[in-house]
């Protein structure tokens, strides 16, 4: 490389490290937020121990405040069972028999 292609080269790293070391803020400490108190736990609804066992827990996609949880009963049954956690509901929406 040409000695005028270097110094432009070494010119314009050093630009750059001086513009990015004038972007850098340096974090001020004792400054945070207190931590938040845990929010209160809701009680829901009971489920029924007869739909056996939580095998598990998946989101509801058109509503982020319902839960499905999946059962499997002992004669291996599958029960669908929706929870809305912000209201506190439970709902059985589906039983599923196994051969």
């Amino acid at each position: 490389m040409p000695k005028r292609k270097k110094s432009t080269v070494a010119i314009l790293f050093a630009l750059a490290l001086s513009l990015v070391a004038i972007a850098c803020q340096r974090l001020e400490t004792g400054r945070f937020a207190a931590p938040r108190a845990p929010l209160p736990f809701k009680v829901l609804d009971p489920v029924p121990l007869d739909y056996g066992e939580l095998v598990a827990a998946t989101p509801y996609a058109e509503d982020a405040h319902w839960t499905v949880l999946w059962f499997q009963k002992a004669d291996k049954t599958i029960s669908a069972v929706y929870v809305n956690v912000s209201q506190g509901k439970v709902r059985l929406r589906a039983e599923i028999p196994r051969k």
